[in-house]
C-alpha cells in the first residue's frame, strides 16, 4: 500500500516516491510505532486554511509569519552531529592549508586557501552565518565590526523608472577601521522582490553604493588585542521598492473578485473557467487559476498555470507585489511535490535559497517549502543537500507538530548519509 503524507506550513503538500528504494515505497512514510497523525488525517500538521473571505489574501498569510517571532527551533540532534562533524573536519583542512602557505600569523586572515561550500553550509545551519571568511575560522582573532552605517541614496533615474537591483563592493579595513581599496565587483538590475528574477548586469547603482560605503566606519579586526589590516571584505547594497498590485480596469477588477469569490465558495471548476476566460485581460488570472486548481487537487495543471504566470513576468517584472510572487513559488513547490516532479523542484533551489539566506523575515513561510526541497534531493540521491534543506525546515517550522514530523523525515534521511 502506498502512503503519502500531506503537511504544510503555508499550503498543504505531500512527500513523494523514494526512488532510492527502487520499489513502491515512499520516503517520508511513518516509522512503525510512530504517534504522528495518520496520512490524509485532518489532524496532519498544517497552518494554511482555505480562504473564507476576501481578507484572506496572500499578504495576510505571509505577514502572519513575517511579523511573528523569527527565533529558531533547536537543531535536531542528528543534523547537529552531522554538520558539526563537517564543520570541524573542514576547519582542520583549512588550517592545514594555511600552514602550507607559510604566512605570518597576523596575515592568516588574508589567506588564499579555499573556504569550501561544505563549511559554508555547516556554518549556516549551526551558527546562522553566511559568507564565512577566514577570520571566522581562526583562533585568537576578533572580527571587524561596523560602528557607523550610511544608507545610499536611490539613483534618481532608477527611481523614476521603478528599477531595483544591488551592488556588491569589495574593500579593505585598515588598522584604524577606515575603508581602503574599495571596488564594485558586482552590479545587477532586476526585481529584488521576486524569487523568479533573472538579474542582468548593470552599473546604475554602483556610484551611490560607493558613495555610501566610504562613509562607513569599523572597529578593526584584532589578533591578541592588536588591530590588524583586513583584506577582501564584501558588502552588498540592495536597492528595493515596495510595489503594490497595479490598479486594474473596473471590469477586470470585478472579474478578479468573481474568481476569488468562487474559490472562497469552493466552486473550483467555475473559478478555473472564469479565470481562463479572463486571461486575455490580465496575467494575474494565471495565478488565480493555479490557486483554484491547487485547492481542487489538480496539482499538475496548477503547476503548469503557475509556470505560465512566471513566464509572463518577463514583460511586467514590477507588476506584482512580493506577496503574490512568493506565494506563487510556495504553491508551485507544493504542486510539483504532489505531482512527484522532484527534478523541477530541485531546479528551484536557487530561488528558494536566495530567500532563505537574503530575506530572514520569510524563513518561516518557506520552512515547509524547504522540507519538500530537501526530500526531493534525498529522493534523487543527493543526501547532503537534502539534509541541509531539511535542517532549515526544522529550524523554522512553526509548530511542534511540524517539528516532530520533520524529525521523522530527517531520521529516515540519515540512513542515506
Amino acid at each position: 500500500m502506498k502512503l503519502i503524507s500531506k503537511i504544510s506550513l503555508f499550503f498543504i503538500c505531500c512527500t513523494g516516491t523514494n526512488i532510492l528504494f527502487g520499489q513502491d515505497a515512499h520516503f517520508g512514510d511513518l516509522d512503525p510505532g510512530s504517534d504522528a497523525p495518520p496520512f490524509h488525517s485532518p489532524n496532519r500538521p498544517s497552518t494554511y486554511e482555505h480562504p473564507n473571505d476576501n481578507r484572506n489574501t496572500e499578504a495576510v498569510y505571509l505577514n502572519k509569519y513575517k511579523e511573528a517571532d523569527i527565533s529558531q527551533n533547536s537543531l535536531n540532534e542528528t543534523t547537529k552531529k552531522y554538520f558539526s562533524n563537517i564543520y570541524n573536519d573542514e576547519i582542520i583542512k583549512f588550517k592545514a592549508c594555511i600552514q602550507k602557505e607559510g604566512l605570518l600569523e597576523d596575515n592568516y586572515i588574508n589567506s588564499s586557501c579555499e573556504i569550501s561550500d561544505a563549511i559554508q553550509d555547516a556554518a549556516f545551519i549551526l551558527k546562522d552565518k553566511k559568507n564565512i571568511q577566514a577570520i571566522d575560522l581562526l583562533d585568537r582573532y576578533t572580527k571587524f565590526k561596523k560602528t557607523k552605517n550610511r544608507t545610499p541614496r536611490y539613483p534618481k533615474n532608477m527611481l523614476e523608472f521603478g528599477e531595483t537591483g544591488y551592488a556588491v563592493i569589495e574593500f579593505d579595513i585598515t588598522e584604524k577601521g577606515k575603508i581602503a581599496n574599495e571596488e564594485v565587483i558586482e552590479g545587477w538590475c532586476g526585481n529584488v522582490s521576486s524569487p523568479f528574477t533573472e538579474f542582468q548586469p548593470c552599473s546604475f547603482f554602483n556610484r551611490e553604493a560607493l558613495t555610501a560605503l566610504v562613509k562607513f566606519k569599523y572597529k578593526p579586526s584584532m589578533l591578541n588585542n592588536k588591530p590588524i589590516y583586513t583584506k577582501g571584505v564584501k558588502h552588498k547594497f540592495t536597492f528595493s521598492l515596495n510595489p503594490k498590485l497595479s490598479k486594474m480596469k473596473d471590469e477586470v477588477d470585478k472579474a478578479y473578485d468573481k474568481v476569488r469569490n468562487r474559490i472562497i465558495d469552493k466552486d473550483y471548476d467555475q473559478a478555473v473557467s472564469l479565470a481562463e476566460s479572463y486571461l486575455k485581460y490580465d496575467d494575474i488570472f494565471h495565478f488565480e487559476k493555479a490557486r483554484a486548481l491547487y485547492f481542487n487537487e489538480d496539482y499538475l495543471k496548477a503547476s503548469e498555470s503557475l509556470f505560465s504566470f512566471i513566464d509572463s513576468l518577463d514583460g511586467e517584472k514590477y507588476r506584482y507585489p512580493e506577496e503574490v510572487l512568493l506565494s506563487s513559488l510556495i504553491i508551485l513547490v507544493d504542486s510539483l511535490y504532489f505531482a512527484e516532479q522532484f527534478e523541477k523542484i530541485i531546479d528551484l533551489d536557487r530561488n528558494i535559497s536566495f530567500y532563505i539566506q537574503e530575506k530572514p523575515k520569510f524563513r518561516r513561510n518557506l520552512a515547509m517549502t524547504s522540507l519538500y526541497l530537501g526530500t526531493s534531493y534525498v529522493n534523487l540521491g543527493y543526501s547532503h543537500k537534502g539534509m541541509y534543506h531539511l535542517s532549515i525546515a526544522r529550524k523554522y517550522a512553526v509548530s511542534d507538530e511540524q517539528v516532530r514530523y520533520i524529525d521523522n523525515v530527517i531520521n529516515q534521511a540519515a540512513n542515506y548519509l
